[in-house]
């Protein structure tokens, strides 16, 4: 009995070590993901100091690129500070 779970416990070092092998070639392929921060409609009306219509018109002309998730709109920092800087 003793050698069975020895031999068990063996296999499962075997195959711990073949995930392990297989997560980091994994990870080194890995594409990096970007930390954005989304703002939502009273964040960018703060951040660039307009009113609700400026921005409803800004975001119907399509220069300020947008998302809408459960019926409420979100904004890319990234693309407003690359909006914002020209």
């Amino acid at each position: 009995m003793y050698t069975e779970i020895l031999k068990k416990l063996e296999a499962l070092l075997v195959l711990q070590q073949k995930i392990l092998a297989s997560l980091l070639v994994v990870e080194k392929q890995a594409i990096p993901i970007v930390n954005d921060e989304w703002l939502d409609n009273t964040d960018v009306k703060r951040l660039l100091k307009i009113s609700d219509s400026s921005l409803y018109r800004l975001r119907k002309q399509q220069l300020l690129p947008c998302k809408r998730i459960a019926g409420k709109w979100y904004y890319s920092r990234l693309a407003l500070a690359t909006i914002i800087s020209g």
